[in-house]
């Protein structure tokens, strides 16, 4: 049962929009679709789009998405926490533990605040579509000590439990694995566990 998971950089944060189609059947979710709509389209050609699926509010992730969901005539999902960011009213609104089907495989959804109150998780089998709560070599910026604390409680109980082998896809830059991000991690998880407050674009060596 093939996966295909394509990562299409676009706009001028180069946000990473993800093509996710189950090849059997052709069925395809489009994830984030920021900006660059007609590119956007073009690359779901030959698709059936049954999901248009946004991870967090901020403009640089939902800034196509009323020219896509007009195209395509898909339901637009997300969490309702960041309903207030997103010019659009959801079809579905997003929570915990939903599964959704696409083609052959199981989208199961999770909830990943910090980033934003709403964030969302994505997994399909042992790949994760972690929007910008997790990055190769640190968290998702934050913008308070307490969504730093509050990212963190994320990362622990929600995305480093999952298998070392899964593989990563953020919402901007290169995949990693969870096992590569939670080895790296240990120190600063320590941290902030212990008090250190801080917040903004951090890196696991941030003093």
């Amino acid at each position: 049962m093939p996966l295909l998971i394509r990562r299409l950089p676009i706009g001028p944060y180069e946000t990473n929009c993800y093509l996710v189609a189950c090849l059997n059947t052709m069925e395809a979710a489009l994830v984030d679709p920021g900006d660059e709509a007609p590119r956007l389209l073009n690359e779901a050609s030959g698709f059936q789009v049954r999901h248009i699926l946004v991870t967090h509010g901020h403009p640089d992730h939902v800034g196509a998405l009323a020219e896509v969901k007009t195209a395509l005539g898909a339901p637009v999902a997300f969490h309702p926490l960041d309903r207030p960011m997103i010019n659009i009213a959801p079809d579905v609104e997003l929570s915990e533990g939903m599964a959704m089907p696409l083609g052959d495989y199981t989208i199961r959804v999770l909830h990943l605040p910090g980033h934003t109150p709403g964030s969302m998780g994505l997994l399909i089998g042992a790949d994760l579509l972690g929007g910008d709560t997790l990055f190769p070599g640190g968290p998702g910026r934050t913008d308070s000590p307490d969504d730093l604390v509050r990212i963190v409680k994320t990362l622990r109980e929600k995305l480093f439990v999952l298998p070392d082998d899964t593989a990563v896809y953020p919402g901007h830059g290169a995949v990693t694995t969870i096992g590569r991000e939670r080895e790296a991690s240990k120190g600063f998880l320590a941290r902030v566990e212990a008090g250190w407050r801080s917040c903004g674009d951090l890196t696991w060596e941030s003093e």
